[in-house]
């Protein structure tokens, strides 16, 4: 189903960001009545401008509760209702948590989370009259929980409108209501302010994608009205379960080799040693051909000119070791298949035929 947003009224705030001013452009050319809202007038009138159809802006500053309201009233003025609500503003700060001052901390609670939370609660009401709309507040990388390290602060917020999100949801549910609030996770972006990053997220084996794909996504989770959508595929998805359940299990699958790779770029600022699952792979081809050739003695044993006990004896300790080599083997192998080529593992990128609705 292609998404068909014409003569919806859409709300962005964040619009002078990459994303943000890719998905205003995205919703004016589907013929939807497109306000920007956000503290630089000059760069939303610029952004306007840009666009086919001039839409129309509106001062907002995101820690102001009095703001939103004003907001709330002048689109209530202009137009009687609102469609569809995308924030699209967000921060973060990626650093040790003793490096963090104290206003950066403020500055990522009050964009990421207490900016998000007084736009919805503000805007609620609205939706609620209409009986109909959607919020969808942009996220961090997959659920939010997948706390990397040196993104302390900016791993709480991102989780706190996660739950913040399922909470109010489950209360529109109570009520029979058919508005939704969602949650988009967009994959590593080409953007301006992403592309220094871009280095470590390919080391890390995630794919850089352009503005126009995550777009694409974000349209059709609305249109077709997702509570949740985590680019990535199945494996990034499937990745964050394992971390809710058993952090510790995602730590040794993934997480380890992660974290050392944010390590070397983020703190160490140059190339470090090869962390340890630098060696599992080449280990693990060695114990498996090493279980091969266990299993070859145990095969050529009765040919050789030794004595009977002796054969018996090498036996179960041939059985014994080929088994344990062949077992951690394929485990170490398994481990570092999964880590380097896990984007390829996804079941949709060989069967699905891709489309904006992937998720």
């Amino acid at each position: 189903m292609k998404p068909d947003f014409k003569n919806k009224v859409v709300l962005i705030t964040g619009a002078n960001g990459g994303l943000g001013s890719a998905f205003a452009q995205a919703f004016a050319e589907q013929g939807a009545q497109v306000v920007l809202a956000g503290r630089n007038l000059p760069a939303l009138q610029a952004l306007a401008d840009s666009m086919p159809a001039s839409p129309t802006i509106h001062a907002l500053e995101f820690g102001n509760s009095e703001s939103h309201l004003a907001l709330r009233q002048f689109i209530s003025d202009s137009f009687s209702k609102v469609d569809v609500i995308v924030n699209a503003i967000g921060t973060d700060t990626r650093k040790p948590l003793e490096d963090h001052q104290q206003d950066e901390i403020h500055k990522l609670l009050s964009a990421n989370l207490h900016g998000a939370i007084l736009l919805t609660q503000t805007f609620l009401p609205l939706m609620k009259n209409q009986n109909d709309g959607m919020i969808v507040h942009i996220g961090g990388f997959a659920d939010g929980r997948l706390a990397f390290p040196f993104y302390s602060v900016d791993a709480a917020t991102r989780a706190g409108m996660f739950t913040f999100i399922e909470s109010v949801n489950r209360e529109l549910a109570l009520e029979k209501s058919n508005v939704r609030i969602g949650y988009f996770s967009p994959s590593p972006t080409d953007t301006e302010a992403e592309r220094p990053y871009h280095t470590i997220w390919q080391e890390m084996g995630v794919k850089i994608l352009p503005v126009e794909k995550i777009t694409a996504e974000l349209l059709s989770m609305i249109a077709k009205r997702r509570a949740v959508h985590i680019m990535g595929g199945f494996s990034t998805r499937l990745f964050a379960d394992i971390n809710a359940i058993s952090p510790r299990l995602a730590d040794y699958i993934l997480l380890n080799r992660y974290s050392a790779i944010l390590k070397k770029h983020l703190i160490d600022k140059n190339p470090a040693p090869p962390p340890p699952a630098a060696w599992m792979f080449p280990l693990g081809i060695g114990l498996v051909i090493l279980s091969t050739l266990l299993y070859g003695g145990l095969i050529a044993l009765p040919f050789f000119s030794i004595p009977t006990t002796t054969k018996l004896a090498a036996t179960p300790l041939l059985i014994f070791f080929g088994e344990a080599a062949f077992w951690v083997g394929g485990a170490l192998l398994g481990k570092e298949i999964v880590t380097r080529y896990k984007q390829y593992l996804n079941p949709c990128n060989w069967f699905c035929k891709p489309s904006a609705g992937q998720s």
